[in-house]
């Protein structure tokens, strides 16, 4: 089955930004091995020490720019620059905080559950240029990989992109053997299918889809459909059900900014 939430994210951590899960165990109300949660600063507000238990964890950016301080298990933080569809990773890493610049900023963090410990320390900021930007071969989709094996941190327990489906796009019908699939919604509005039953999907809302479930997505509005997903941990197999079809993608350079919710 297919687990969905609609997150509040305007509960108030401090003065100038609001913050609130958008996907993890307690969302759900069944295991999953991820924690996200949303972080929408004002200009010039900071959030501190976000805790990140030292496995491996990324903050992509949804709009605006800032600063991020993140902290080593030993010595002192380290800043990096945040721009609108820019991706930090940091594995090993105690804490993380944010600061918003002369405009709004907009966060999405998220974090492996597993045990701590046997991560090599990775600090690296990419920008939205940097990061591989795909079309589907399929239909007119667009996607920008934020942790994949294309993307050079060695990640062991996270896997991420942010996709677009315009209108009328769909994806071929799939499930992963042994990884859960989590989606956070930022814009639009779509359909996801899980074993045919038809699951509307809104901006802000998240959901989970489970190891071995089948499932895929249709854009039915006339506006851009657009969620990061997740897996974790990556998968080592797909299964595609429908016979001679399949998603694949093919390069084509820059990535131009994803709408925020």
């Amino acid at each position: 089955m297919v687990y969905t939430c609609i997150p509040d994210f305007s509960g108030s951590r401090g003065q100038g930004y609001t913050a609130g899960p958008w996907a993890s165990a307690d969302v759900f109300g069944t295991p999953v091995p991820l924690t996200v949660k949303r972080y929408r600063l004002d200009p010039g507000a900071r959030v501190r020490d976000i805790q990140l238990g030292r496995t491996e964890a990324m903050a992509y950016v949804i709009e605006g720019s800032g600063t991020a301080l993140a902290s080593p298990p030993d010595g002192e933080g380290e800043p990096f620059p945040l721009g609108t569809e820019s991706v930090l990773w940091l594995s090993a890493c105690d804490g993380l905080t944010l600061e918003a610049g002369p405009g709004r900023l907009d966060v999405l963090v998220a974090w492996s559950t597993g045990p701590a410990g046997g991560f090599a320390p990775l600090r690296k900021v990419f920008a939205a240029g940097e990061l591989p930007h795909l079309t589907s071969t399929r239909d007119t989709r667009e996607r920008l990989d934020l942790v994949t094996d294309d993307v050079p941190v060695g990640a062991r327990t996270i896997r991420a992109d942010r996709i677009i489906y315009h209108p009328g796009d769909t994806a071929a019908a799939h499930y992963h053997t042994d990884c859960h699939h989590v989606f956070c919604v930022l814009a639009g509005s779509g359909l996801l299918y899980t074993d045919g039953e038809a699951n509307r999907l809104e901006a802000g809302m998240s959901a989970l889809v489970g190891p071995g479930e089948e499932h895929w997505f249709r854009n039915d509005s006339g506006e851009n459909f657009s969620f990061v997903e997740f897996w974790a941990p990556p998968p080592t197999g797909t299964v595609w059900t429908v016979e001679g079809d399949r998603c694949t993608w093919g390069p084509v350079g820059p990535a131009p900014a994803a709408p925020g919710a």
